[in-house]
């Protein structure tokens, strides 16, 4: 038993995720799409690409250009003695839409289990960032494909 004890103590504490890695945000040019053009696919982006609830998008407004949602993606921490804990990333995505540009920003993060919230990690963000990097690069690849529809 007390090598057990001793076997775990040498293990380093889990790294807390840093403020700063707990908001995403990326600026997008877009070229020749207007604000509302830009604000109607950002609402049906943020509609679409995450959860399935139904009240994902809590504030919309196409004269300001802006999309607020609320909303999660699964995500999976490694156990080393079972099967990966899992968890709901909840966080809060902000759209916000001038002439050519895109700005979003993921905001808000907290994990939820079965036991309730739990404490993000450095190792979580580094999941779950690129994930939400790679939704972000799928609406600007968006706006490729309709140029391409458009000129066929």
């Amino acid at each position: 038993m007390l090598l057990m004890v001793w076997g775990c103590a040498g293990q380093p504490a889990p790294e807390p995720a840093p403020p700063d890695d707990l908001i995403i945000r990326r600026v997008s040019v877009i070229p020749g799409f207007t604000k509302k053009q830009l604000f109607d696919a950002s609402k049906k982006w943020v509609a679409q690409s995450f959860s399935d609830s139904i009240d994902i998008i809590q504030y919309a407004n196409s004269s300001k250009g802006i999309v607020i949602g609320k909303t999660f993606i699964p995500h999976e921490r490694p156990n080393r003695l079972s099967t990966p804990d899992h968890y709901e990333c909840r966080f809060t995505i902000m759209a916000e839409t001038k002439d050519q540009k895109i700005r979003t920003t993921f905001k808000d993060f907290y994990l939820m289990s079965a036991f309730g919230p739990q404490i993000i990690l450095k190792s979580d963000m580094e999941v779950i960032r690129p994930k939400l990097e790679n939704t972000v690069n799928a609406l600007i690849s968006s706006f490729s494909a309709i140029v391409q529809e458009e000129n066929w």
